[in-house]
């Protein structure tokens, strides 16, 4: 893993979106060519599962590896002391996962949760499709201890671009994983509105970064606290909502529009989400956050950028009524109002070339029972089906005011083409603007190109 940032300053926005686009052309071109007693005792490899390998590991050390097979020289060595007592280790080298899509690996290894009093070495294999066009591997090794717990990165990890292998030491058993940074995003970011008045916490990994709640990193994201959002109006109130692939560290740039809103907007709080799964699952989750949390007289604004701008029509517009969110009940009230104006900035509200190839590469090539892990890919398609045809068909005015704002060099902004921005209805009050700016440049360039200034005039208005 690259080293760890001194500090917030140290830590730079990571790159644009048409540089993250590059993934799905890289994994494009690689799904299309990829395979859909005694504690010091030798490793036993189970032969009716040549995907299990176990031992029995004391306090005087020992390993489990696989010695042959499609998995030869994945596994773990544990140091002698890191154990009190004779211990059954399970190594599994195929372990499902409710977040990670199967064409990611996860090696498992077992009791889950088991803190070790030293560190053990650890190898996993990374995907094919992490594989770089020059022959390297981009990839770090990402730990989760428990079923419940967060993702975090390994502090220490070597890279072994030909064996495609991924080194680290860990004090914890559990699941292991080879991602980079977009995958983090994608698959394993936390859910979370980012308190501004409490450190975030982040972590360069492979490909740029990302938030980890166990960061070495401490950042400011944001504006005012959460404490004062829950108890505010929403003229003093607004929520960030990234897109694909997006991670509240793309909005601390003193251009950003994060910085750049004008000073009557108290409380600017960012959500991070695991973006891969889509739109409708991160706004339920937004809907049942919000109605935990706020007080008497709590209103906001939102502005979303991409995909988070698609989460906040479907917060508005469908939440309160949509049976699979988790706090769902009959009567639910809507949102539409309390969330009094909704900024889409750079928003396909028909679709984009991402989504296209994201459905290509992950969503072709993985069982149907895992597609809800990158549901985002068909949220952003050109399909009849996806959300956002049904969203546009279903669209009633409500009372939040829309303002769509949008990049125009040309036909669209080099990720959204002006015909899916303005493909949503909009009511009396309500605008499109559109500005010569590049789509990350909407947000990161926000003060220098009009769009703060602009929103913040949108914001402010009666």
């Amino acid at each position: 893993m690259d080293a760890p940032r001194g500090g917030a300053s140290d830590l730079p926005v990571t790159a644009p979106f048409a540089n993250r686009r590059a993934l799905g052309a890289l994994l494009a071109c690689a799904v299309a060519t990829a395979c859909g007693g005694g504690g010091s005792a030798a490793p036993s490899v189970q032969p009716q599962d040549p995907a299990i390998a176990s031992a029995t590991i004391g306090p005087e050390g020992g390993d489990v590896v696989f010695a042959d097979g499609p998995h030869a020289g994945i596994g773990l060595s544990i140091p002698a002391g890191a154990l009190t007592a004779a211990t059954p280790i399970v190594l599994r080298a195929e372990a499902p996962s409710d977040a990670i899509l199967g064409l990611f690996p996860v090696f498992r290894v077992e009791p889950r949760g088991l803190p070790l009093l030293a560190p053990a070495s650890l190898i996993v294999r990374a995907a094919p499709q992490l594989a770089q066009a020059g022959g390297g591997l981009s990839a770090t090794c990402l730990l989760q201890p428990r079923a419940a717990d967060a993702w975090q990165p390994l502090a220490t990890t070597v890279v072994d671009s030909g064996a495609r292998t991924v080194a680290a030491s860990t004090t914890w058993l559990g699941d292991f994983a080879a991602l980079n940074a977009s995958l983090h995003r994608l698959f394993t970011q936390p859910f979370a509105l980012l308190d501004p008045a409490t450190p975030t916490r982040a972590e360069t990994i492979a490909g740029g970064d990302a938030v980890f709640a166990a960061g070495s990193v401490a950042l400011t994201v944001g504006r005012g606290s959460l404490a004062s959002f829950w108890n505010s109006p929403a003229a003093a109130n607004v929520i960030v909502l990234p897109g694909l692939f997006g991670s509240p560290v793309d909005y601390l740039g003193s251009a950003d529009l994060v910085a750049a809103l004008p000073a009557s907007v108290q409380n600017v709080v960012v959500l991070s989400y695991p973006s891969g799964r889509g739109v409708a699952a991160t706004a339920n989750a937004l809907y049942d956050l919000i109605a935990a949390r706020r007080q008497e007289g709590f209103g906001c604004a939102i502005v979303g950028h991409s995909m988070g701008g698609l989460v906040g029509r479907y917060l508005v517009e469908q939440s309160h009524t949509d049976a699979l969110r988790a706090g769902w009940q009959a009567g639910a009230s809507t949102l539409a109002g309390v969330v009094a104006q909704l900024v889409l900035l750079g928003v396909p509200n028909a679709g984009c070339d991402i989504g296209e190839q994201l459905v290509a590469t992950m969503v072709a090539t993985s069982p149907a029972a895992e597609r809800p892990k990158v549901q985002a890919a068909l949220d952003l398609s050109y399909r009849s089906d996806a959300i956002t045809a049904r969203m546009n068909a279903l669209y009633v005015d409500n009372a939040t005011r829309y303002h769509v704002v949008y990049g125009d060099l040309g036909g669209g902004d080099g990720v959204v083409t002006v015909a899916s921005a303005l493909a949503l209805p909009l009511g009396p009050g309500e605008s499109a603007t559109a500005f010569p700016a590049f789509h990350d440049g909407l947000h990161t360039l926000a003060g220098v190109n009009g769009v703060a200034a602009h929103v913040g005039a949108l914001l402010q208005a009666p």
